[in-house]
């Protein structure tokens, strides 16, 4: 989708995210009131707009009303409006509807080059298949795993490189380093078990929990390689102090790099934490 607003012809990208609401919402609309309805929920709960003129008696002019407002919407409120539509209880849209949409939303976006992909009904950045995998296993890991800390700040790191419209690429990075911080406690935690002491947080390196999560020291040292940029970068501390390189502006391809290596090293560290036997 182009950056500017959009009157009624819009992109390709655009259509075709209209015509998959309109061929999903109008193919179950057995009662003729489902535009009606999606209508009233996108006004009074998405727009926020006064509905006392809305043509809430006519279903095809509601769709018709939706359409413009759809058309209109700045790029960034179109991917919120899908998320408004497939998670909020106030939008009006069936269960089974919001299931055919995410069916089809992924190969949508792929197949019009859409920077997104739909995951847990949120549109994330792509830029390739192998990042994204990556991201989405590591957040499922830290959540498999119960690992908390972990998980609050992927989810956190997605969530800020999923801002609209302007995404927070230091702030991803800064919550991919904490959140790899978090697992590699809870890795370490082996090697001070029983012995009465906690483990250490650090951030910024593996290195306390090289040995419990069997880190082969060449590849460890490429490892703390990347993670000290990543810290470097983030804006977090180093010792105390303010990092000069995490004031300087931060490539955005260089942000998705270290937060996709984050990924890769949380689901690579906690391999070992699945082989442990249940307790």
């Amino acid at each position: 989708m182009e950056t500017a607003e959009h009157g009624n012809a819009g992109t390709a990208l655009r259509n075709s995210l209209w015509n998959l609401l309109f061929r999903v919402v109008s193919s179950t609309d057995f009662s003729r009131i489902a535009w009606t309805t999606i209508l009233r929920g996108a006004c009074l709960s998405f727009l926020k707009e006064p509905i006392d003129e809305l043509p809430l008696s006519d279903n095809d002019a509601s769709r018709l009303a939706l359409k413009a407002r759809f058309l209109a919407l700045p790029d960034h409120r179109v991917y919120d409006l899908f998320e408004f539509l497939l998670t909020d209880d106030h939008a009006g849209l069936k269960e089974m509807d919001r299931k055919l949409i995410r069916r089809g939303l992924n190969e949508l976006l792929e197949r019009e080059g859409a920077p997104v992909r739909l995951y847990r009904d949120r549109f994330r950045p792509y830029q390739d298949f192998l990042g994204f995998d990556e991201m989405a296993e590591a957040g499922e890991t830290v959540r498999l795993f119960d690992m908390a800390a972990a998980q609050r700040h992927m989810s956190t790191a997605m969530a800020y490189l999923s801002r609209r419209p302007e995404p927070s690429f230091r702030g991803a990075v800064r919550e991919a380093v904490l959140a790899v911080t978090a697992v590699a406690r809870e890795i370490s935690a082996k090697d001070v078990a029983g012995g009465g002491e906690s483990p250490p947080v650090i951030v910024g390196s593996v290195a306390h929990a090289a040995k419990a999560a069997g880190i082969p020291p060449e590849l460890l040292a490429g490892i703390e390689a990347l993670l000290r940029r990543a810290h470097a970068v983030s804006g977090l501390p180093i010792g105390g102090e303010a990092s000069r390189v995490g004031e300087e502006e931060l490539d955005p391809g260089e942000a998705h790099l270290l937060v996709v290596f984050a990924s890769s090293l949380i689901v690579y560290l906690a391999r070992e934490k699945g082989k442990e036997p249940a307790a």
